[in-house]
């Protein structure tokens, strides 16, 4: 999946991230959402970026492998078991794919690009404004936020042996008027991760780290953020793209 029209001096893979093993779906990756298998949204955005110099699918299973090859993405490899199990950390499938295409292709990517198949509505524009910020100012890391449906500071935790409530997040408001704070008055600087594209340089994957110490945020609508992690997800996605969904 290379991009011929590259407009940046750095060198961007995107990796995506396709292990075969799902338990809240059965083969999730490739389940069909509005008669398209769910990979292929995540394969045509990174397609239509103009920053990225390619990008690669990683994943262990054979099948998956097939199916993202027929929609004309690059799966040059396939990964270790070891690091596609329940558990396995980005890291793992990051470095494996930075390992792959500096000993097989000779390149030193400078800044990957993770780009998840539960996001399907991610665009290829939203792909451009994560690698543009980070090459703008020089970043460490760059990740897609959104605001969240509920405010954080309106949460609580529980003691589940005692049902006793504390603020999760306690507001300088909270000895006076508690957790009801109105509104207004809550922070209202505050985004949530969504997952839909999450960039870093290179040089802290080879030390380890997913992200370095300076992180920068863009904005991205919520009716975009849906991840995929149950049926319903899938129902939700197909409803958006006006189409009924099947797993």
């Amino acid at each position: 999946m290379e991009n011929q029209e590259t407009k940046t001096q750095a060198n961007i893979l995107g990796i995506i991230p396709a292990r075969g093993g799902s338990k809240s779906i059965p083969r999730k990756n490739i389940a069909s959402v509005a008669g398209r298998p769910l990979i292929s949204y995540t394969i045509r955005s990174a397609r239509a970026s103009r920053l990225m110099d390619a990008a690669v699918v990683s994943t262990d299973d054979e099948e998956i492998a097939a199916v993202a090859r027929s929609l004309g993405a690059d799966v040059p490899f396939l990964r270790p078991t070891e690091y596609a199990r329940d558990d396995s950390p980005d890291i793992e499938f990051m470095r494996h794919a930075l390992e792959w295409v500096r000993e097989h292709r000779g390149w030193e990517p400078e800044i990957i690009v993770n780009l998840r198949p539960t996001g399907p509505l991610r665009t290829g524009e939203d792909i451009d404004r994560v690698i543009k910020l980070m090459l703008d100012t020089g970043c460490d890391s760059v990740r897609s936020v959104s605001r969240p449906h509920q405010n954080p500071f309106k949460m609580w935790r529980m003691d589940l042996a005692s049902f006793k409530l504390e603020p999760l997040l306690p507001t300088e408001h909270y000895e006076t008027i508690g957790i009801d704070v109105p509104r207004q008055l809550l922070p209202q600087n505050v985004y949530w991760s969504n997952g839909l594209v999450d960039a870093t340089r290179a040089k802290f994957i080879w030390q380890g780290k997913i992200y370095g110490p300076d992180i920068r945020g863009v904005i991205t609508d919520p009716d975009q953020s849906v991840d995929i992690d149950e049926p319903e997800d899938l129902a939700e996605v197909a409803r958006l793209l006006g189409e009924p969904a099947s797993v």
